[in-house]
Formats: C-alpha cells, structure tokens, sequence
C-alpha cells in the first residue's frame, strides 16, 4: 500500500520574515497500530499465540531499558541496534564534569541494513 503524502508550504529557514515559500512533501493520514494489533499480526504469520507474542514483547520493553542503563548497546539483528546517548553542559576542564553536568539522556535507534532497504523501497501517492 502507497503511503500517502501531501505538499505542504514552508518559509525559508533562517529569514527574518519568511522570505520565499517553497513546497515540500510530508506523509499525512498516519493511522497508529497499538502493539496489541502489531501482537495480533505477528500471531497470525506463525505458530505462537497471541498471549505468547505479547508477554516477550512485553519482557523485551522491561529488558531493553535495564541494558541499556547498564551501558549496553542492544542489537536486534536487521532490525537495529538500540542505544543510549547523553548530553551535557560544558566545562572548562575534565576534573570539573560530574554527573550533575549530564542534563539528558537520549534513545538512539540505527536501523539494519535489512529494515532500511525494505523502508527505502516505500512507495507514494500524492493526495490534496
């Protein structure tokens, strides 16, 4: 199925007032899937049931954060690798930074090469 996309106007960035508006295309009519539904899919295309499906999805999302505060990368195969990543405030010196200083802590999440080929094989249709 197409994934639908509109065009959308825009200012120019970074000009005091907008300056020239051009059109660029952004996805529209997203629908969300609830990871009930994607547990229900995944039953359907094998052998395990529904309840099966959902309780290691579950335990996945209760161990996957428990990882990666651990300092561990997660590797799901060609589905991706999840991360953490941090951000700080700056100091003059290394002696100076301490954990106070880390205002944020990020999820990163890189694609497989496997799930990117078949995302990149996505094809559009343009709607009003």
């Amino acid at each position: 199925m197409p994934i639908k996309y509109k065009a959308v106007s825009q200012a120019q960035p970074g000009v005091k007032g907008g300056g020239s508006y051009s059109y660029y295309a952004r996805i529209c009519d997203r629908e969300n899937m609830s990871i009930y539904e994607l547990c229900d899919q995944i039953s359907d295309m094998s052998t395990f049931s529904r309840g099966d499906v959902i309780g290691v999805v579950e335990t996945l999302l209760d161990i996957i954060p428990t990882q990666l505060k651990r300092g561990k990368n997660i590797s799901l195969g060609n589905f991706g690798t999840f991360s953490l990543s941090i951000s700080s405030e700056a100091v003059e010196t290394a002696n100076q930074l301490t954990s106070r200083n880390i205002k944020k802590t990020n999820i990163q999440f890189r694609p497989g090469v496997m799930f990117k080929k078949e995302v990149s094989m996505a094809k559009f249709i343009k709607v009003k």
